[in-house]
């Protein structure tokens, strides 16, 4: 993750989580419209996030769920460790709402966000596993290639780790408010550029919708491990692609 050394991120207040937006949304086939609060994650929820993400992104993203990562314990805690080192750059965001019978308001959705800076490099030693740094090693590879500091003329941008909405929320568009967010949280943090790495069909339509354009795509077939391995035989997607785009 990168270290971020002597960046400072203009009017953040430690310790207040900064509510970006109130929304609506309303699931397919139901009538009743749901409302969500989008947030800067607190710091007394990281550990919440964190278990969120192991318990349902890394079950359904096509790379983690092909090489059954979750199944894994070595994989799953490079994972975990790489989630509380990007909590900490101060950008992540989540959906709540609230619970009908009263009790704790429920997580129904996160984006780990963090920031990128072109003199760092991503530090992800705590990916021991052998197909957990396949994976990362994959990604920043062609993070690399797509070239987001020399295409958009920038030295920073704001990148991400991962995008997930619970099951029971899906279908209402809550992933589209989510990456909508960033909008809010560059203008606020002079971040004016965003990419990440998008991994399936359903994340990479919802990106374009959302207004970015693909830098880069690799089929899954064409990842090859040092031994000449496929390292995603079977993978449901077809190809991973690092999209981007300016946020104003």
């Amino acid at each position: 993750m990168s270290k971020n050394q002597g960046y400072k991120l203009p009017m953040k207040q430690p310790g207040v989580a900064k509510v970006w937006k109130y929304v609506e949304v309303t699931k397919k086939n139901e009538d009743k419209p749901m409302r969500f609060c989008i947030q800067e994650i607190p710091e007394d929820m990281y550990e919440d996030v964190v278990e969120y993400m192991c318990t349902y992104f890394i079950p359904d993203e096509p790379m983690c769920k092909c090489i059954n990562g979750i199944n894994d314990p070595e994989y799953v805690d490079g994972f975990r460790q790489l989630w509380r080192d990007g909590l900490k750059h101060g950008l992540s965001v989540a959906a709540f709402t609230e619970d009908p019978n009263g009790g704790k308001r429920i997580l129904a959705g996160v984006n780990v966000l963090t920031l990128t800076l072109e003199k760092d490099e991503f530090d992800y030693s705590v990916v021991t596993s052998k197909h957990g740094r396949n994976l990362i090693e994959t990604l920043v590879g062609l993070c690399k290639k797509a070239n987001v500091f020399g295409k958009y003329g920038v030295d920073k941008y704001m990148s991400a780790f991962g995008l997930s909405v619970h099951p029971s929320y899906r279908g209402a568009a809550l992933g589209g408010q989510l990456l909508k967010t960033r909008e809010d949280i560059g203008r606020e943090y002079n971040i004016s550029v965003t990419s990440t790495g998008f991994t399936s069909p359903i994340s990479q339509k919802l990106a374009e919708r959302c207004g970015f354009e693909t830098l880069v795509e690799q089929n899954y077939e064409e990842m090859v491990d040092e031994e000449g391995n496929e390292m995603f035989p079977g993978i449901e997607s077809k190809s991973l692609k690092v999209m981007a785009r300016r946020l104003y």
